[in-house]
Protein backbone atom coordinates (compact mmCIF):
# COMPACT_ATOMS: atom_id res chain seq x y z
CA UNK A 1 0.00 0.00 0.00
CA UNK A 2 2.34 2.65 0.95
CA UNK A 3 3.97 1.14 -2.45
CA UNK A 4 1.02 2.21 -4.49
CA UNK A 5 0.39 6.27 -2.61
CA UNK A 6 4.22 6.70 -3.15
CA UNK A 7 4.11 5.97 -6.86
CA UNK A 8 0.89 8.16 -6.54
CA UNK A 9 2.89 10.62 -4.87
CA UNK A 10 5.78 10.94 -7.13
CA UNK A 11 3.26 11.20 -10.35
CA UNK A 12 1.31 14.17 -8.87
CA UNK A 13 4.83 15.80 -8.19
CA UNK A 14 5.45 15.51 -11.94
CA UNK A 15 2.73 16.54 -13.27
CA UNK A 16 2.79 19.48 -11.02
CA UNK A 17 6.21 20.13 -12.29
CA UNK A 18 5.43 19.65 -16.03
CA UNK A 19 2.60 21.96 -15.83
CA UNK A 20 4.66 24.66 -13.91
CA UNK A 21 7.34 24.54 -16.29
CA UNK A 22 4.76 24.04 -19.88
CA UNK A 23 4.11 27.71 -21.34
CA UNK A 24 0.41 28.59 -21.42
CA UNK A 25 -0.95 30.60 -23.91
CA UNK A 26 -2.08 33.92 -22.55
CA UNK A 27 -5.05 36.47 -24.18
CA UNK A 28 -3.34 38.78 -25.66
CA UNK A 29 -4.53 42.36 -24.04
CA UNK A 30 -5.30 45.73 -25.57
CA UNK A 31 -2.28 47.16 -22.97
CA UNK A 32 -2.33 50.87 -21.91
CA UNK A 33 -1.83 53.87 -24.42
CA UNK A 34 -2.77 57.62 -24.67
CA UNK A 35 -3.09 59.82 -27.66
CA UNK A 36 0.29 61.82 -28.82
CA UNK A 37 0.46 64.55 -31.01
CA UNK A 38 1.76 63.45 -34.49
CA UNK A 39 3.80 66.59 -34.52
CA UNK A 40 5.97 68.78 -32.82
CA UNK A 41 4.88 72.13 -32.24
CA UNK A 42 8.30 73.57 -34.33
CA UNK A 43 7.29 71.05 -36.56
CA UNK A 44 3.86 72.08 -37.25
CA UNK A 45 4.56 75.34 -37.92
CA UNK A 46 7.35 74.51 -40.46
CA UNK A 47 4.43 72.09 -41.85
CA UNK A 48 2.48 75.16 -42.37
CA UNK A 49 5.34 76.73 -44.33
CA UNK A 50 5.43 73.74 -46.59
CA UNK A 51 1.77 73.68 -47.34
CA UNK A 52 1.75 77.62 -48.37
CA UNK A 53 5.11 76.99 -50.42
CA UNK A 54 3.84 73.92 -52.45
CA UNK A 55 0.44 74.19 -52.64
CA UNK A 56 0.39 71.94 -56.00
CA UNK A 57 1.86 69.01 -53.97
CA UNK A 58 0.89 66.85 -51.38
CA UNK A 59 2.71 66.61 -47.87
CA UNK A 60 2.62 63.52 -45.62
CA UNK A 61 4.78 63.80 -42.22
CA UNK A 62 5.86 61.51 -40.26
CA UNK A 63 6.57 59.10 -43.14
CA UNK A 64 7.78 54.95 -42.27
CA UNK A 65 10.71 54.64 -44.33
CA UNK A 66 9.34 50.79 -45.24
CA UNK A 67 6.50 53.10 -46.70
CA UNK A 68 9.11 54.37 -49.34
CA UNK A 69 11.76 51.60 -49.19
CA UNK A 70 12.18 48.22 -49.89
CA UNK A 71 15.01 45.66 -49.73
CA UNK A 72 16.49 44.78 -53.12
CA UNK A 73 18.27 41.84 -52.33
CA UNK A 74 16.87 38.77 -53.54
CA UNK A 75 18.35 36.54 -50.99
CA UNK A 76 15.50 36.32 -48.24
CA UNK A 77 17.75 36.29 -45.19
CA UNK A 78 19.51 39.33 -46.58
CA UNK A 79 15.99 41.19 -47.68
CA UNK A 80 14.46 40.75 -44.12
CA UNK A 81 18.31 41.83 -42.42
CA UNK A 82 17.78 44.81 -44.76
CA UNK A 83 14.38 45.53 -43.63
CA UNK A 84 15.33 45.55 -39.94
CA UNK A 85 17.24 48.57 -40.79
CA UNK A 86 14.50 51.02 -41.59
CA UNK A 87 11.21 49.29 -40.08
CA UNK A 88 11.43 51.54 -36.89
CA UNK A 89 12.31 55.03 -38.75
CA UNK A 90 10.90 57.90 -40.13
CA UNK A 91 10.92 60.39 -42.12
CA UNK A 92 9.85 64.36 -41.05
CA UNK A 93 8.29 64.92 -44.63
CA UNK A 94 7.48 63.65 -48.14
CA UNK A 95 6.64 65.40 -50.57
CA UNK A 96 4.42 64.11 -53.42
CA UNK A 97 3.09 65.39 -56.29
CA UNK A 98 -0.60 64.91 -57.69
CA UNK A 99 -0.01 61.12 -59.58
CA UNK A 100 1.52 60.15 -55.29
CA UNK A 101 5.18 59.79 -56.59
CA UNK A 102 7.65 61.21 -53.97
CA UNK A 103 9.09 64.47 -55.31
CA UNK A 104 11.55 64.63 -51.98
CA UNK A 105 12.12 63.94 -48.27
CA UNK A 106 12.14 66.63 -46.44
CA UNK A 107 13.99 66.26 -43.00
CA UNK A 108 14.03 69.44 -40.10
CA UNK A 109 17.23 68.58 -37.89
CA UNK A 110 16.98 69.61 -34.62
CA UNK A 111 19.24 68.68 -31.73
CA UNK A 112 18.14 65.45 -31.56
CA UNK A 113 19.28 64.46 -35.00
CA UNK A 114 22.37 62.59 -35.50
CA UNK A 115 24.87 63.61 -38.27
CA UNK A 116 25.86 59.88 -38.54
CA UNK A 117 22.61 58.91 -39.05
CA UNK A 118 21.29 60.84 -41.03
CA UNK A 119 23.74 60.34 -43.30
CA UNK A 120 22.69 56.63 -43.63
CA UNK A 121 19.63 57.82 -43.65
CA UNK A 122 19.88 59.49 -46.91
CA UNK A 123 22.50 57.32 -48.23
CA UNK A 124 19.59 54.48 -48.14
CA UNK A 125 17.22 57.00 -50.12
CA UNK A 126 19.49 57.61 -52.59
CA UNK A 127 19.63 54.27 -53.33
CA UNK A 128 16.21 54.31 -54.55
CA UNK A 129 16.80 57.58 -56.05
CA UNK A 130 14.76 59.82 -53.27
CA UNK A 131 15.97 63.06 -53.27
CA UNK A 132 16.46 64.40 -49.51
CA UNK A 133 16.46 68.08 -48.44
CA UNK A 134 17.47 68.99 -44.88
CA UNK A 135 16.46 72.38 -43.23
CA UNK A 136 18.11 73.51 -39.87
CA UNK A 137 15.34 73.83 -37.35
CA UNK A 138 17.02 76.73 -35.47
CA UNK A 139 17.14 78.70 -39.11
CA UNK A 140 14.28 78.07 -41.23
CA UNK A 141 14.16 79.24 -44.80
CA UNK A 142 10.98 81.26 -45.34
CA UNK A 143 8.72 79.95 -47.78
CA UNK A 144 10.07 80.99 -51.16
CA UNK A 145 13.79 79.36 -50.21
CA UNK A 146 11.67 76.42 -48.85
CA UNK A 147 10.34 76.58 -52.32
CA UNK A 148 13.35 77.13 -54.53
CA UNK A 149 14.90 74.40 -52.24
CA UNK A 150 13.15 71.50 -52.38
CA UNK A 151 12.02 71.85 -55.84
CA UNK A 152 16.14 72.16 -57.00
CA UNK A 153 16.02 75.66 -57.77
CA UNK A 154 18.63 76.74 -54.89
CA UNK A 155 22.04 76.58 -54.67
CA UNK A 156 22.88 75.11 -50.58
CA UNK A 157 23.64 77.30 -47.93
CA UNK A 158 24.44 76.48 -44.24
CA UNK A 159 20.61 76.12 -43.10
CA UNK A 160 20.03 74.17 -46.10
CA UNK A 161 21.56 70.42 -47.64
CA UNK A 162 20.69 68.09 -50.48
CA UNK A 163 21.67 65.11 -49.35
CA UNK A 164 20.77 63.32 -52.82
CA UNK A 165 19.49 64.00 -56.27
CA UNK A 166 16.49 62.85 -57.96
CA UNK A 167 15.15 64.31 -61.01
CA UNK A 168 11.17 64.56 -60.54
CA UNK A 169 8.26 65.66 -62.91
CA UNK A 170 5.60 67.83 -61.02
Amino acid sequence: MDKIFSIGIALAVIIIVIAALTPTKRTPTAGSFRARKLVSDNESEFFGRLVVALPEFYIFPQVAMSALLEPSSGIAKKAHSDFRKIAQQRVDYVIANKQMEVVAVVELDDITHSRAKDQLRDSRLEQAKIRTVRFQSKNKPNVAALRSAILGQTPVSDSISVASVRSTKS
